[in-house]
């Protein structure tokens, strides 16, 4: 460890303790539900022999301060995920399509069709790796039943509804991936938008 010399002067000052060097990988990622905007993660191997606490820690890539993280080292495996911010040259849209506009009468049943369309924008000039989150609502009720219409090949994990794409979105290009799902429930049943989501435990 390097010896410094810090002023009795009653100010604060920052003192370097150590600095290692480890491995990362870069990737994308995104929740256009909850928020539109593309982050960018680091992902660090060989941490665990550094003897790190979580805490709050300031984050500099490239030189530049680019915020606040949190280090979480409790139930990590062999792969430390830090936040690095926004990308703000990478975008994407999360629109709705349809809203409950096809209502469809069949029987005792009512059908509900909900569509979503999410857009990505790689402004940077190279290509760029993107995992995408988006989730189908999972049922607690037997009389709401919940089907996939279209889910342009996410993955699907049926039982938290959780949908993951894995794009390569080229530089300067948009990709489009759509989604749809169709909710049917009994006909008496007068549910409105915020209170099917409830009623199907939707769980963004």
């Amino acid at each position: 460890m390097e010896d410094y010399s810090i002023p009795s002067d009653a100010k604060p000052y920052l003192v370097e303790v150590t600095e290692f060097e480890l491995k990362a990988t870069y990737k994308h990622f995104a929740v256009p539900k909850v928020e539109q905007a593309v982050f960018l993660l680091a992902r660090i191997s060989g941490w665990e022999d550094l003897n790190l606490i979580e805490g709050d820690a300031n984050i500099y890539f490239g030189g530049s301060y680019v915020g606040e993280s949190y280090i979480k080292t409790s139930g990590v495996a062999d792969t430390l995920d830090i936040s690095l911010g926004r990308d703000n040259k990478v975008s994407i849209e999360r629109v709705k399509v349809r809203d409950f506009t096809d209502n469809k009468v069949l029987g005792n049943s009512r059908k509900d069709i909900l569509e979503f369309e999410m857009v990505v924008k790689n402004l940077r000039n190279t290509p760029v790796e993107i995992e995408i989150q988006d989730q189908v609502p999972v049922s607690g009720d037997d009389d709401i039943i919940i089907d996939v219409v279209n889910i342009d090949g996410a993955k699907h994990d049926v039982n938290s509804g959780i949908l993951t794409w894995n794009i390569l979105a080229e530089n300067g290009k948009s990709e489009k991936r759509d989604l749809s799902f169709s909710i049917k429930y009994p006909k008496h049943m007068s549910i409105s938008k915020q209170k099917s989501m409830r009623a199907v435990r939707a769980k963004f």
